[in-house]
């Protein structure tokens, strides 16, 4: 009887499972970039020769694309973070960082390109991803640029530009910019990708 007993008890014990409640992801909200200078510089970029050549009439809409995680792939850009920018604040560049992730464009401030919607922000599974990429395919060619990581005087940037014409045609360029004479100019590109 007691072995029984033992054997109920010992059943119904491990029969329970302690429910763990699933609490909802919240959604993060977009953030529309009001900066004026981050519009300067992004319409400079896409007035300068090199980039108007590549002939695309779309941009996706997501200021986040291509930057890295300090630590991880930042080696490239603190090289020549340090050559152009002076002395870095870390600090300052990891919150600029930080902020584009959730930031977007408005259509009425990017000139001659029209805004095609590429939130990854709301994207939890790889079929999603897959569904939003090819929402975007039928507006080939596009480019994409990054928000643009000032100097401490902001009047130094980086940017990171990319141009898709469909499978394996593409470019990319990471550049440093710098404002001379109220005109924006590239300084390097010293990462180009071209496929």
């Amino acid at each position: 009887m007691k072995y029984i007993l033992y054997s109920v008890l010992f059943i119904t014990f491990f029969s329970c499972n302690k429910k763990e409640e699933n609490k909802p992801i919240q959604k993060i909200e977009k953030e529309y970039i009001t900066d004026p200078l981050v519009y300067e510089v992004i319409n400079a970029v896409l007035d300068m020769p090199e980039i108007k050549k590549d002939s695309a009439k779309y941009m996706l809409n997501t200021a986040n694309l291509f930057l890295f995680d300090l630590g991880m792939d930042g080696e490239d850009f603190f090289f020549h973070a340090e050559k152009y920018f002076g002395a870095i604040d870390t600090v300052s560049i990891e919150n600029q960082i930080k902020k584009s992730r959730y930031s977007f464009y408005k259509q009425e401030e990017i000139k001659s390109y029209q805004l095609i919607d590429y939130d990854l922000t709301s994207i939890n599974t790889d079929e999603e991803l897959d569904s939003l990429n090819n929402s975007v395919n039928k507006y080939i060619p596009h480019l994409s640029i990054s928000f643009p990581i000032f100097n401490k005087e902001k009047n130094i940037a980086h940017i990171s530009y990319y141009y898709y014409c469909g499978f394996l045609c593409g470019l990319g360029k990471q550049m440093f910019i710098k404002k001379v004479n109220n005109k924006w100019e590239i300084l390097i590109v010293y990462n180009e990708t071209i496929s």
